[in-house]
């Protein structure tokens, strides 16, 4: 409506260029004062000099030379530049440059505000004036109000006994009052500072006063970012006693800003957080950290006593990636803590194993990838120090593919290079050169087959080795160079169904290499983390790294099944088993491949519609079919409850001290209780011996267009250093426009 009116108003402008009055129908005869009484009126007003005349629309227009007046009547439109003014009656006063306008006044501002009152003075081309029971609807859909209202060169707007909310009213009665409100004897929005004041100001929720103070100001609807200090933090931890937080937030520049956080604790010290954010033409950059002075803890668990911590602690937690040219980028990601529990402590967030920082650059080629990087890592475990992680730096990586050859096949090249070092245990310097050639290639019978072909070589100078049986340790040299071979055989059977296809797919894969590829002498450091399961039951080398190899000859089989509907649900199996010619010590005990037969595993997964997940994962003893290692989820429930299960359950190793079983729930619910209400309970909990619990969390949130208020339960039950299990409950209040207020209600036994 508002381009519509100024288009006409344009159109208008050109069709009526007379300096005081245009109109369409010819004058009267008195010389004093006329009337003109054509349907609609239209013309300019001002003087001929005037950069930006007034132009209106009116059913009636009369002009008293003597007084010097031009009054406006019936649907008046007055427009000048980008402000474009409603009303029922507008009288324009020539001499003082004065536009009055009342009943049913509508001021459309170009920022997309619109002035509604029943009276209006405006001077100065529209920049001031004097508006009684004035409303403001912002272009954010929020709302000002109040009985006066003055009106100072076009960029402040000043309020008497008014009132703010940006909440929708009530449709079945807009004269109730909104969910929540703020009444001031003052309100001041200067949209060049982008801010809203608000001075002796009362919070009402449902119409009834909640809090009082005597000042304070909010950004205005038009400003993206604005300093200023945020809503407190207040509450209490057995960690760090009661504390209350203040953060600022700092802007810096349209592409950087910093929030500064210093929270005030009787048993913790003073804790500072910071966080620093910018932006750049080809990047990012992301760093949190915080530090405490003074903080001192003593905890004593199971009877025993830890020893305090005192002194200087805190973080830095950094992430940046930058776009050097069109191949080649660069980032650090950076964790690193004072000590293991820190960050529990004063409840930050965090892994849980472990800290690892991260320094790359890497160059994406159109068909090769390189990545130099450096990488160091802190471990969050008690008791477990520094002088033990290993640094790795450098550590290359290079790998380039060709294109099909003649066969059909593809040859691939890969390097690899590390440095690792440690203030205390092995150092080991490899270099790693490789390739693989794999062709795919169809059987007579509709069968399919892939033949690879891999050679690798490897070489390691290590110092500080353990020697076995001894205390001592040596430094060698040790190289090694590995071929192997595999051929993969599937047999695809596909049957169509009335509204689904069925698959059935036999699998079987020979590998065969030379044995006794893993000396001694070649530590293992990138190779540990090795799980047998479905996933890795068809990898020719099925250990992670370079540092260990899949060395001799075997045969897995298994079966690949599904039922695929046409409307998206399926159903989908997995199993299978390997049998290998020869024992590979290098398999630990309990892995599933200490014996010639190794394991069963598989993995069964159903979806039968969008609203149900189902899925078991397992690992069967090759003996007598005793679960080794079993996960069991489900997922169901349309989208207003949503319910998670998972069941993990791990059996012990037998004759390796250390391996304790596992059989561990986690359960979470997810629901939408009506329009506005939401709940969410999540659990975990593990059986041993006797229920343990690990860590409950319930909250209970209210959200709608203008107020959200979230209610949280947490429990958790760890226990490590100075930081003990707890249960806390808080509470947030969030008002829209007006940021965050949270509240840590109180605390049983413990705290986050």
């Amino acid at each position: 409506m508002r381009w519509a009116i100024v288009s006409c108003l344009g159109a208008l402008l050109a069709a009526a260029p007379l300096t005081v009055l245009a109109a369409d129908a010819g004058s009267a005869e008195d010389g004093n004062q006329s009337k003109t009484s054509a349907p609609r009126q239209r013309g300019r007003l001002g003087t001929a000099s005037a950069q930006t005349p007034l132009l209106f629309n009116a059913d009636e227009v009369q002009y008293d030379q003597d007084l010097g007046l031009v009054v406006a009547k019936g649907h008046v439109e007055l427009s000048q530049g980008d402000q474009i003014l409603l009303a029922d009656t507008v009288t324009y006063n020539q001499r003082t440059n004065t536009v009055t306008a009342s009943g049913h006044v509508s001021f459309l501002q170009p920022t997309g505000d619109i002035l509604f009152a029943d009276f209006v003075e405006l001077h100065d081309d529209l920049r001031d004036g004097f508006i009684r029971d004035v409303r403001i609807l912002l272009s954010d859909r929020s709302r000002l109000a109040g009985n006066t209202a003055r009106r100072v060169a076009a960029n402040r707007t000043e309020i008497r006994r008014g009132v703010y909310s940006p909440c929708d009213l009530c449709k079945e009665d807009p004269t109730r009052p909104p969910e929540w409100q703020v009444r001031a004897e003052q309100i001041v929005r200067d949209r060049e500072l982008q801010l809203v004041e608000f001075r002796d100001a009362t919070l009402e929720i449902g119409g009834l006063p909640v809090f009082w103070t005597p000042y304070f100001s909010v950004p205005d609807p038009s400003s993206k970012r604005q300093s200023g200090f945020l809503d407190p933090v207040i509450g209490r931890s057995t960690n760090i006693g009661e504390y209350i937080r203040i953060p600022y937030f700092w802007v810096l520049g349209p592409d950087k800003d910093a929030t500064i956080s210093p929270e005030f604790t009787t048993g913790g010290g003073t804790f500072i957080g910071t966080q620093y954010r910018q932006y750049f033409g080809n990047g990012r950059l992301i760093a949190d950290g915080s530090v405490t002075f003074g903080s001192e803890s003593q905890v004593t668990i199971n009877g025993i006593t830890t020893p305090p911590a005192t002194g200087l602690r805190g973080h830095l937690f950094t992430q940046s990636e930058f776009d050097i040219d069109e191949n080649w980028r660069a980032g650090a990601d950076i964790q690193r803590a004072s000590d293991q529990t820190y960050l529990l402590r004063y409840r930050l967030p965090s892994p849980i194993t472990s800290l690892n920082s991260h320094i790359y650059a890497e160059n994406f080629g159109p068909s090769s990838y390189f990545n130099i990087s450096g990488w160091g890592f802190q471990s969050l475990r008690s008791g477990v120090g520094d002088a033990t992680q290993p640094f790795a730096a450098p550590l290359a990586d290079y790998v380039w593919t060709s294109q099909p050859d003649q066969l059909g096949g593809r040859l691939s090249v890969e390097g690899n290079a590390l440095d690792l070092l440690r203030l205390r245990g092995i150092d080991t310097r490899r270099l790693s050169t490789g390739a693989l050639w794999r062709l795919p290639f169809d059987g007579a019978i509709g069968d399919r087959f892939a033949f690879s072909l891999r050679l690798r070589g490897d070489g390691y100078q290590s110092d500080n080795l353990p020697i076995a049986g001894t205390t001592t340790t040596e430094s060698a040299l040790a190289g090694r160079i590995f071929p192997q071979a595999a051929l993969t055989w599937q047999y695809p059977w596909v049957r169509r169904g009335d509204h689904y296809h069925q698959i059935i797919e036999p699998v079987v894969m020979v590998a065969a290499a030379p044995n006794g590829g893993n000396p001694g002498t070649i530590p293992n450091e990138d190779s540990q983390g090795f799980e047998f399961d479905e996933a890795s039951l068809f990898r020719p080398n099925r250990f992670p790294g370079f540092d260990r190899v899949d060395t001799g000859q075997r045969v897995d089989y298994g079966l690949r099944a599904g039922i695929y509907g046409d409307g998206g649900g399926s159903t989908r199996l997995i199993i299978g088993q390997s049998r290998s010619f020869q024992v590979d010590n290098n398999f630990l005990p309990g892995s599933g491949l200490d014996h010639h037969l190794s394991d069963i595993v598989g993995a069964t997964i159903l979806s039968p519609t969008p609203s149900l997940d189902l899925y078991y994962r397992f690992r069967l003893d090759h003996n007598d079919l005793a679960a080794r290692r079993q996960e069991v989820g489900a997922t169901f429930g349309p989208t207003n409850l949503r319910v998670n299960l998972n069941y993990a359950d791990f059996a012990a190793t037998p004759n390796l001290p250390g391996q304790e079983p596992i059989q561990q729930v986690t359960a979470a619910v997810s629901t939408v209780l009506t329009r506005y209400w939401s709940a969410y309970l999540v659990t975990t909990r593990s059986f041993q011996g006797s229920a343990a619990s690990l860590n409950n969390a319930v909250t209970l949130a209210y959200r709608d267009e203008c107020l959200a208020f979230i209610l949280a339960f947490t429990k958790t039950g760890i226990a490590t250093g100075d930081v003990t299990p707890g249960t806390a409950v808080s509470i947030t209040f969030v008002f829209k426009n007006l940021g965050e207020l949270g509240t840590r209600l109180g605390n049983v036994s413990g705290g986050l």
